[in-house]
């Protein structure tokens, strides 16, 4: 290869290795419902969730295969000692039997099928489905916990996105306005104080930038973790800030969004889980007062026989089938206080229900009158808008015509800046409470 040739190869090399910077540097157009979805797949603390479901889908197996009668085998062997007979008392010596085979050895299985149990069996498999329902409704939790932060995340890059426009376009016209005072204050029509307040000014607005460019950097981080990106991917939002149509549900009161959290709320649903869960415990405790019935059956090869006279130096097989019913006594008194422990438990479990509910409908009212509120002061702030841009017109204007002083006419630059950063606040605010309301009613 020649040396043109290797050259032709390194800049080939040069410009892929600077397309793909250049694509990596390339923002990602997405919208809140794909981040959603995206979320879905790649939440680790979803996934975690996930897992816990399907380990307790085999610990309702496990809990099932407990019908199946119990089988086991067991085997031994041994040497047997020399059997000394104290005739005269321990303190003289002993005589001893005779042993033609110290050997002794046997093998045997065994089953036993459960009839009755107290229902614990049963007992324990509704444990066990309640555990999965209640692992179902956490996950359904997470679902609206994880939804809930892709949305925060989301609507703050839209929030530092429009700051950072707003702000861009303010120093753009600032450093305009200050060469125009910079050539006033050179030919002496105003105070040098006009142009350091001006100055000031712009240097004020460029640290705003700087710091919400850190916000854009910081919420941009927290989406891509959450959605599956690298951390420095930059993102693009496609919805519009604005609040649309579909945010908007008059028809929907606040007893009907209170009815859909009491039914479809998964903190609701967990609370009731737990309910279940203390009753099928209690139930669990008084079935250990309840008797035990079941067949069995056992089948034994050993040697020698020594379990039947008269007794033999052989090998025997012996077998034995019947039912067994057993009774724990002890049962009576030692859970007696257990009883009272798990039926306090279920007035503590309903009790958390109760407070439950009392926060779901503190949380479903207040979400529901900060929206509203929120819808509000967006038409408040774009009132405000005109107001604050007429505002500024005059003020400019009678500034340069030398009729008003430069603080005013920064007043005015700075209210019309932060009307439009308050009309941009009240939309993420009504959206994010609009969110919020659709998570603690089990809808997010």
């Amino acid at each position: 290869m020649n040396r043109k040739s290797k050259n032709a190869i390194a800049f080939i090399l040069i410009l892929l290795s600077c397309h793909c910077i250049t694509n990596a540097q390339e923002s990602v157009s997405i919208s809140l419902q794909e981040a959603w979805q995206r979320a879905n797949t790649f939440s680790k603390e979803l996934q975690l969730r996930k897992i816990d479901t399907k380990i307790s889908e085999e610990k309702i197996l496990d809990a099932k295969n407990k019908w199946l009668p119990e089988f086991g085998a067991d085997a031994s062997y041994g040497k047997l000692a020399n059997i000394p007979i104290f005739e005269n008392g321990i303190l003289k010596s002993p005589e001893y039997i005779p042993l033609e085979d110290h050997s002794v050895y046997d093998a045997g299985i065994e089953a036993y099928f459960n009839l009755y149990n107290g229902h614990k069996t049963k007992i324990r498999v509704k444990q066990a489905e309640t555990k999965q329902a209640l692992l179902h409704y956490l996950e359904e939790a997470g679902f609206s916990d994880i939804h809930y932060k892709v949305a925060q995340d989301y609507l703050g890059i839209q929030a530092s996105l429009a700051f950072k426009n707003l702000i861009e376009r303010n120093i753009y016209k600032n450093k305009k306005r200050l060469n125009q005072i910079t050539k006033l204050y050179q030919n002496g029509v105003v105070l040098k104080s006009d142009l350091l307040r001006s100055q000031l000014q712009l240097s004020r607005q460029k640290t705003n930038l700087l710091k919400i460019e850190n916000n854009l950097e910081l919420s941009t981080q927290q989406l891509n973790i959450l959605i599956g990106f690298d951390d420095d991917q930059a993102i693009e939002p496609t919805d519009s800030i604005a609040i649309g149509s579909e945010y908007i549900k008059t028809e929907l009161l606040y007893q009907d969004y209170l009815g859909q959290a009491i039914q479809l709320s998964p903190l609701e649903k967990i609370a009731r889980a737990q309910i279940t869960m203390m009753q099928l415990y209690e139930k669990d405790v008084k079935a250990e007062k309840l008797p035990k019935i079941g067949f069995f059956g056992e089948y034994t090869y050993s040697y020698p026989q020594i379990k039947l006279y008269p007794y033999s130096n052989s090998p025997y097989l012996m077998g034995v089938a019947g039912i067994k019913v057993s009774y724990n006594i002890s049962a009576l008194y030692h859970d007696k206080h257990k009883e009272r422990a798990a039926s306090i438990s279920i007035r503590k479990q309903e009790l958390a229900q109760k407070q439950t509910e009392d926060q779901l409908r503190i949380d479903v009212r207040t979400a529901y009158k900060r929206f509203h509120e929120n819808l509000k002061e967006i038409e408040t702030a774009k009132m405000n808008i005109q107001q604050a841009e007429e505002n500024y017109r005059i003020v400019n204007q009678t500034y340069f015509n030398q009729l008003a002083l430069l603080t005013d006419l920064l007043t005015a630059d700075t209210q019309l800046l932060q009307a439009k950063f308050e009309l941009v606040n009240s939309q993420v605010s009504a959206k994010l409470h609009y969110y919020q309301l659709l998570k603690i009613t089990g809808q997010l």
